[in-house]
């Protein structure tokens, strides 16, 4: 296995000390591999996987199931985050591929893509190992709890547009590229937060939170819910201006996701998610149709109705975009965010400040501006949009364009100084 050099922030840009932005929370090593339709149309023939099985979520025991589970989602062209019941699996069927390490979780990728704007940040870890010290971005602070929990590398899968899966029973064909993760990790299944937490919260003004998705028991999730919201109040408390946002998740638990929603609701100024996030929180029938201007509006209005927050903001492959009363003010963070994912997917990790600048200036899909024309039409000043630039890109990078378009639009939040109406109160789950 081969491991990236340490990240070089490739900017001309003074670099804006770490202390002023915290992202939480959690971080892992990641398995990269390298796609291979061969060795999966190999492993699919060998272990007699068919259509009826590719329908629905399993246990996954074994690399029979871990393979099951692949070809369901690629079958869809989707992406999405499992847990493995063995960390011997996923060593078993990466050994299987040519692969890279590095490091993943939402909010190191997002400090990373900070530095391409030369924000620093403080990141808070889930573990502490000398790896992770390593393939942290330079400069980054880092928040690590006193547990001493085992954390297991992460399977990271991404496919391109028309690969091709075929066996005597199965004939798939990507219809756009994607990721998978998949997961076995005690640390970030505890997730146990660092007592310096709200002291490092409390003069920052911009704090991401995320990261909950993997934790496997609902006691354990609230009380981290707990410690997250006394560092906001106390912050709140001390007049500290700029921005608290919720990044969603794919949960493992899916009965956990409504948990941290109606929590972070309260205590959040932008709640944050993907397209295929927003259709399972407002439970889509289908896909949701993203140049659908009307059916994307429904979908955003119906989740700000049930959650009461001030903005929330959707990233998609198409589009960026903010809705609520205050959307107009972050429309410059949606395009630093948009065009630091594009940079990513076109150049991957060697992106570089260069590569966001033309990113930036390049033409958008027309289709995303007839979206964008559109949805502003209807909701007027309650919607942002910005439309993702049109590239040929022959071997796109899907990994970490979520979590890097979050970096891009909170380092314009904290360079911009964005001050936004604080919520009046903060409530808890029921």
């Amino acid at each position: 296995m081969t491991h990236p050099t340490t990240v070089d922030p490739s900017t001309s840009q003074p670099l804006i000390p770490a202390a002023g932005v915290v992202l939480g929370f959690g971080a892992a090593l990641d398995c990269e591999i390298r796609w291979d339709a061969a060795v999966l149309s190999s492993l699919a023939s060998t272990y007699g996987v068919v259509p009826e099985e590719l329908d629905g979520q399993r246990p996954i025991c074994s690399e029979r199931d871990l393979v099951v589970s692949i070809l369901g989602y690629f079958a869809r062209s989707a992406g999405g985050e499992r847990r493995v019941d063995e960390p011997a699996v996923i060593e078993e069927f990466c050994a299987r591929f040519d692969r890279v390490a590095s490091i993943g979780g939402t909010c190191v990728r997002a400090a990373t893509a900070m530095l391409r704007l030369g924000q620093q940040a403080t990141v808070h870890l889930a573990f502490e190992s000398e790896m992770v010290r390593s393939l942290l971005p330079p400069g980054t602070q880092a928040l690590v709890p006193d547990v001493d929990l085992p954390s297991y590398p992460h399977l990271v899968v991404q496919y391109p547009a028309g690969a091709r899966v075929v066996t005597d029973r199965l004939d798939l064909v990507a219809t756009r590229a994607n990721r998978l993760i998949y997961v076995n990790d005690p640390a970030n299944e505890e997730l146990v937060l660092s007592a310096d937490l709200v002291s490092a919260v409390a003069g920052a003004t911009v704090f991401l939170v995320s990261g909950f998705n993997a934790m496997r028991t609902l006691a354990g999730l609230r009380e981290r819910l707990d410690d997250v919201e006394s560092a906001v109040l106390a912050r709140r408390a001390l007049g500290t201006s700029g921005v608290v946002m919720y990044e969603d998740a794919g949960f493992h638990q899916p009965e956990f996701a409504e948990v941290v929603r109606s929590r972070m609701a309260a205590l959040v100024d932008v709640y944050s998610l993907s397209d295929e996030e927003l259709a399972d929180a407002v439970s889509a029938s289908g896909a949701l149709d993203l140049l659908d201007a009307d059916a994307v509006l429904a979908a955003v209005s119906t989740l700000a109705v049930r959650l009461g927050v001030p903005v929330i903001v959707v990233h998609s492959r198409h589009w960026a975009l903010a809705f609520g009363a205050s959307a107009a003010r972050y429309r410059a963070a949606l395009a630093t965010g948009t065009a630091l994912a594009t940079a990513r997917y076109a150049h991957g990790e060697l992106v570089t400040h260069d590569h966001i600048t033309s990113v930036a200036g390049a033409t958008p899909e027309p289709e995303a501006v007839t979206f964008a024309e559109r949805i502003g039409d209807i909701a007027g000043e309650q919607v942002a949009v910005v439309a993702v630039p049109t590239l040929e890109v022959p071997d796109p990078t899907t990994v970490g364009l979520g979590d890097t378009f979050v970096g891009g639009f909170l380092a314009a939040c904290a360079r911009l100084g964005t001050e936004p109406s604080h919520p009046a109160t903060a409530g808890k789950a029921s």
